[in-house]
């Protein structure tokens, strides 16, 4: 946690007075920020992990910069005095950001559930123009990455209590490498992801985005994925049997407010039907993903959790396979005229 004397620090390279009032932040995992009120207003001081290059950190800044010129709603970078947005004290990054007043998403409120699938394809379209930092790798939600986790299971799965299980995903795998095998993944559109699509990462007035914040996770990859990790962001529900489960998700996808974040994606940035058709795979692929890396993150964890996380990921596959139909239905607003759609 950043320390009084650490923020007074940071400040002493800026032109904001000094801290009359720090308060901690109730978000953030990986970097350390807290929220300092001075003479001239409220501030996010944030010292960057480690695990961030410079490079990265610089490209991100020049990504918030360019995004606030666009007029797109996010967190402003503050100079210090020299004109840097990044301060160096003994061998660590920090940044001062403004700080954006506003309310935690609240799933109750459709408006909201429009405003994401709306912000988020404004992002797509303001950042449509620049170079991608040159991280890009295999898809995120490819189907084979499922396998790739599945096989570090086994090798660690000496006595052989999850095989029965991870024998499930990967022939679940095969069956999702059919249907989006990894030419036509690649061959999705591509732009710069947030990467980074949850409630924490965006704030509300009313129904209106009043932020999206935290570029940390920015990449080259299909638009969808951004898509598949806002749905089951903001459009995820909680059922009966699966709210005292040890699964990774609250639950499955609440199929209205899915449907609506899509489809106000499409009003602003139509999607491709190869997109549509993609997209219950990637989501499956992200739970089944998530599930196997909860296990491998968990290597102290007694095998009886263990099963009890990949049979959420079985519950929730064996849901998919249920409502994708419905999904995609509702979804065809979402599409622009044009050839190519998956093949089912």
């Amino acid at each position: 946690m950043l320390t009084s004397s650490e923020i007074t620090r940071v400040l002493a390279h800026y032109d904001l007075g000094t801290a009359e009032g720090i308060a901690a932040t109730g978000h953030g995992f990986v970097n350390e920020t807290a929220v300092v009120v001075t003479a001239c207003g409220r501030f996010v001081v944030r010292r960057n992990h480690h695990r961030f290059s410079l490079a990265a950190l610089q490209y991100r800044h020049r990504l918030i910069d360019t995004l606030c010129r666009r007029s797109f709603p996010t967190a402003r970078l503050i100079p210090a005095r020299d004109g840097s947005t990044l301060v160096m004290m003994d061998g660590d990054a920090y940044e001062v950001l403004e700080y954006v007043d506003g309310a935690d998403f609240d799933p109750q409120r459709p408006g909201q559930i429009a405003a994401i699938g709306a912000i988020l394809a404004r992002y797509h379209q303001a950042v449509g123009d620049l170079e991608a930092p040159g991280n890009s790798v295999l898809s995120r939600y490819e189907p084979t990455r499922i396998s790739a986790l599945t096989e570090t299971l086994y090798q660690r799965d000496v006595m052989g209590e999850l095989h029965e299980a991870l024998a499930w995903y990967d022939g679940r795998a095969a069956m999702l490498r059919a249907v989006l095998p990894a030419d036509l993944c690649t061959a999705l559109p591509h732009v710069l992801i947030h990467g980074d699509m949850h409630p924490d990462n965006v704030r509300f007035v009313g129904d209106r985005v009043a932020a999206l914040l935290d570029f940390d996770q920015v990449e080259c990859d299909a638009r969808i994925v951004d898509l598949a990790d806002a749905v089951v962001g903001f459009a995820s529900m909680v059922l009966p049997s699966e709210a005292t489960t040890w699964g990774v998700f609250r639950g499955p996808l609440n199929v209205a407010q899915a449907i609506a974040l899509v489809d106000n994606y499409g009003c602003i940035t139509p999607l491709q039907p190869s997109e549509v058709a993609a997209l219950p795979v990637l989501i499956e692929v992200l739970w089944l993903r998530s599930e196997l890396g909860r296990v491998i993150s968990t290597p102290e964890g007694a095998p009886d959790y263990h099963a009890a996380v990949l049979a959420q990921g079985k519950r929730l596959s064996a849901w998919m396979q249920q409502h994708s139909a419905r999904l995609l239905e509702g979804w065809n607003k979402a599409i622009t005229a044009q050839p190519g759609a998956l093949a089912a």
